[in-house]
């Protein structure tokens, strides 16, 4: 609460909205770094001086700008001190700072001092006792303020030393060196204990307690203490570096200032080099302190008094009056001396009781006058106030001096009813998870000197003792994991030594690493730049036995978008880089939710997410494309990326969970989901003419029947693909489920085999296969080494939602390895094979081109290209632009690879999406057996498929 001055109870009167004015400055002094974003933080900034006036009578434009002084606001700065104490609701508890605060009072100006004191002017007084001020305020827990510099000036001027320059200057050194290596000196105790002991050890005993605690600290500040505060010398205009000279300097001014008598007028010129050299030495004190305050704001990243010290140090003026008053002398001398430090954590508030200064700033307003008249005049302090806050935070650069006008208008209340619940500031409090960054110090000191000790003994082994096989190196890069399973997961950018490779693929991802280092080292980095991470399992572990990662081709798509997005140089465009992000098998380390499970039932703690996150203001990420599989690890890492703003694309992700219920706003997939899949397979597998020789209808069936092959425990992808094919082919046939998980062994993958074999020679039924791609080819080899499946007539009919991807980049394996079965599968795109993506992937990566390359193509390019349409108008734009630029005015209509693709605010997956169903043949060649949705092939919508179009393809709901 604002307690007015002993004596002022009837004085205290509050201007209208002052306790708007109130809580903007108190936030500041509670955190000095309020709104500013976490990287500035770092950087030093200057807090304001306020100066309170009032505003004159009248409304207009001229009226308004020119604010001016009144006595009345004295009670207001002197009782804002009362906000800065605490007596935490105990009226017998001494009163705690919140922060550290001073008040600076005309009455120091008297040369009350003893004569004998060589330093007992009043300005150098009146700098002191604010020193003593802050000092004696620290908040509790804050531990003890600082000031050496300060000191060492004081100390200067305090100093009795001998005449001559060069005596002078020998005796400044040794007064300097006796006052700052007290706290070195041995203790009295340890000399009296070397005599107690006496003899050699006695001898031994002082030799080692006063020479190295007293004699050789001394000396070595002897040394040192003429280099430093070279800007001490700066201020003086002396040459070289030599603090010790410009001292000497400081002291000559000092003392032609005490030479001075005010009662006696003199030469008017040695008055004025009176007044010169006074306010030299003001602003050598001042500008010690400032510097002095920086430091103590900022203690050492390991201190746990960092986060204690997030308040802003406050300095109240309480009449800022005529030239000769000491608030006006304090002021006049820090606006000349804020200019050249830059950086203040020095909050000041004061009151004009006179002429305001000419360096002043008039007040903030609009530019119109009549925007000033329609602003109440509870408001428009506040304003004001507001707008010189947001240009501080935002690094502008302002006047040192800002005049704050307060109306005329007296409170209704409405100020000293808040002030009277809102008694003080609220500032940080000690706690004890300020002990982490000391903890936290100490434990990696620890850790470097093992590692460094490990490391030593590692290199004396191997350049001198015998050599032992070479283990696996370990990733170069921090953001890269070594995990129980054998894979390394984590983020790299092809460049930091970081390699994500493992398992039998481990050649392809290791290619396309090289790949990516190269096209990232061309990207100009000092140039404004964005990053896209490819996010998805790249890797198996050293125990599996599945087959390659999903997302190698939709990888090596993105590769060439990136390569031929930064070789355009369009206009306004911005450069991509592109990272790699590997979630490890089953995308078991990619989310908080995962955790890194291991097989002991342990967790690894490794959060792929979090690494991305924590890379994010680093690499200038944008957003992340990929994760390639629909999981409760994968859809939570869009979580977690989606609520520090990055957009996450989806590629390859069909589970109807991740476009509903918890996917957050930031979420997007190029896929259509499982519930458009279902419905057109269950569609295929109802009329399709190619699907009948290898199954018939039983009789009153309008269908064949369906032996659905899940995974139970899969429930955001499998369960709930054979789940919705259930419900949409029910009505047409029978439909058998049988269970087949993710990780079964080779026992329960034969008896799988069995089970589907029996079923389908029992119906005559298709396989509908709803598991996962990668456990494809393990229960296709059982099944083509079964007895039923081989004997059914036409053959075994597959139908796969997700099929292995060797066998589609390699249809011709299909009939080599599996020619008792009929692949027939989905996919969302079909690149012209002679088309110019086609030809260009062919010739980057010796590869045919189908949807996974062409969907990873398209995501790069379409955030590129919402990135050139930001950048345009915000050239440094956070990722959080980009969720919003998705949003509306979103991606009307884009027509990729992958086909006609539209995103926004109502459609977080393309509506009417293109979708094929194709054949593997005999012969090992591809065929498309059916097409519905939006082609990207003239941007035509096919609405029937089948001989003559007799069939109507099923309707999306997401397009009406």
């Amino acid at each position: 609460m604002l307690h007015p001055p002993p004596g002022d109870e009837q004085q205290l009167v509050l201007p209208a909205g002052f306790d708007k004015v109130v809580q903007a400055i108190d936030r500041y002094v509670a955190d000095r770094q309020t709104g500013r974003p976490r990287l500035a933080q770092s950087r030093g900034h200057r807090l304001p001086a306020l100066l309170l006036a009032r505003e004159p009578d009248g409304t207009t434009a001229a009226g308004t700008a020119a604010a001016g002084p009144d006595p009345a606001l004295t009670p207001l700065v002197l009782a804002y001190r009362q906000r800065l104490v605490s007596s935490a609701n105990e009226p017998d508890r001494y009163l705690a700072s919140l922060a550290p605060h001073a008040v600076v009072d005309d009455a120091r100006l008297a040369r009350t001092g003893p004569q004998e004191d060589p330093a007992g002017a009043p300005h150098v007084r009146l700098l002191e006792d604010v020193a003593f001020q802050l000092r004696a305020s620290m908040p509790e827990g804050a531990g003890p303020l600082r000031l050496p510099e300060f000191d060492t000036c004081l100390a200067v001027l305090r100093a009795v030393l001998p005449p001559g320059a060069e005596e002078e200057r020998q005796a400044l050194q040794s007064v300097l060196c006796d006052r700052f290596t007290q706290r070195f000196q041995a203790p009295p105790n340890a000399a009296r204990l070397g005599d107690a002991v006496g003899g050699r050890w006695g001898a031994l005993l002082r030799l080692l307690t006063v020479v190295p605690a007293g004699w050789l600290w001394r000396k070595w500040y002897g040394m040192r203490v003429d280099r430093h505060h070279p800007w001490v010398g700066r201020m003086l205009n002396q040459a070289g570096r030599s603090f010790l000279n410009a001292a000497s300097a400081l002291r000559a001014a000092h003392q032609h200032t005490l030479a001075q008598d005010p009662a006696e007028p003199g030469h008017p010129e040695a008055a004025a080099l009176a007044v010169r050299d006074e306010a030299v030495v003001r602003q050598i004190l001042l500008t010690a302190l400032i510097r002095d305050l920086v430091k103590a704001a900022r203690p050492r990243v390991w201190s746990r008094r960092r986060p204690r010290r997030r308040w802003a140090f406050v300095l109240l003026l309480p009449t800022v009056g005529g030239e000769g008053s000491a608030c006006r002398k304090f002021l006049d001398t820090y606006a000349a001396v804020v200019r050249d430090t830059g950086t203040s954590p020095l909050l000041v508030l004061g009151a004009a009781t006179a002429e305001l200064p000419s360096y002043a700033a008039g007040p903030l307003r609009p530019v119109l006058p009549a925007q000033q008249r329609a602003i109440p005049d509870a408001r428009r302090a506040e304003g004001a106030l507001a707008a010189l806050f947001a240009a501080v935070v935002a690094g502008r650069a302002t006047e040192a001096v800002q005049v704050l006008a307060l109306p005329r208008t007296d409170d209704d209340g409405t100020a000293k009813d808040w002030l009277a619940v809102h008694r003080a500031v609220k500032s940080q409090r000690p706690r004890a998870l300020d002990w982490a960054r000391p903890v936290a110090a100490v434990t990696a000191a620890a850790l470097l000197c093992t590692g460094g000790f490990l490391l030593s003994r590692a290199l004396v082994e191997h350049f001198f003792g015998a050599h032992s096989p070479a283990p696996r190196p370990v990733a170069a890069s921090s953001s890269c994991r070594h995990v129980p399973s054998g894979e390394v997961v984590g983020l790299t950018d092809g460049t930091d030594g970081c390699d994500l490779a493992h398992g039998l693929y481990a050649p392809d991802l290791r290619k396309l690493e090289q790949t990516l280092g190269h096209q990232n080292a061309q990207v100009d980095t000092s140039r404004p730049y964005r990053s896209l991470v490819f996010f998805a399992p790249l890797s198996v572990g050293s125990e599996s036995k599945r087959t390659v990662p999903t997302g190698f081709q939709m990888l090596r798509g993105a590769l060439l978008a990136q390569k031929q997005v930064n070789d355009g140089h369009r206009k306004s465009q911005v450069p991509v880089r592109l990272l790699i992000a590997n979630a490890g098998e089953y995308f078991r380390y990619g989310s908080r939710t995962a955790a890194g499970t291991t097989a002991d039932g342990g967790h690894s703690g490794v959060d792929v997410a979090q690494i991305i996150i924590d890379r994010a203001e680093r690499d200038h990420i944008a957003a992340v494309i990929g994760l390639t599989q629909s999981r409760p690890e994968s859809q939570q890492a869009a979580i977690e990326l989606g609520a520090r703003g990055i957009t996450v694309l989806g590629t390859g992700v069909s589970g109807q969970r991740m476009v509903q219920g918890a996917s957050p706003v930031s979420y997007f997939q190029l896929s259509p989901p499982d519930s458009r899949i279902a419905a057109v397979v269950a569609a295929f597998a109802r009329h399709s003419p190619r699907l009948q020789p290898m199954a018939a209808p039983a009789p009153g069936a309008l269908g064949p029947a369906a032996v659905v092959v899940f995974d139970p425990q899969d429930t955001y992808f499998s369960a709930d693909l054979a789940h919705r094919f259930q419900s949409a082919y029910r009505s047409t046939g029978l439909v058998r489920l049988v269970p087949y998980g993710e990780v079964d062994d080779g026992r329960r993958t034969r008896a799988v085999a069995d089970t589907v074999c029996t079923l389908v020679q029992r119906t005559n039924g298709f396989v509908f296969y709803a598991a996962r791609s990668s456990v494809m080819e393990d229960l296709f080899l059982y099944m083509q080494h079964n007895r039923q499946c081989r004997a059914h007539r036409g053959g075994v009919a597959v139908l796969a939602e997700s099929p292995a991807p060797d066998l589609v980049l390699h249809p011709s394996l299909m009939p080599q390895k599996y020619g008792a079965l009929t692949l027939f599968y989905n996919q969302f795109s079909l690149p012209a094979p002679d088309g110019p993506f086609a030809k260009t992937f062919r010739e980057a990566f010796g590869l045919s081109a189908e949807n996974d390359s062409a969907v990873g193509h398209d995501a790069v390019n379409i955030l590129s290209e919402a990135m050139d349409a930001i950048f345009t108008t915000d050239r440094s734009f956070s990722p959080s632009a980009l969720v919003t630029y998705l949003q509306d005015p979103g991606v009307p209509e884009y027509v990729g690879e992958s086909g006609v693709i539209t995103l926004d605010g109502s459609h977080n997956y393309p509506p009417n999406k293109e979708i094929h169903i194709r054949e593997i043949t005999p012969t090992g060649t591809k065929i498309t057996d059916l097409t519905c949705g939006i082609l990207a092939d003239g941007a035509q919508s096919v609405t029937h498929w089948g001989p003559d179009d007799s069939y109507t393809c099923p309707v999306d709901d997401a397009s009406s």
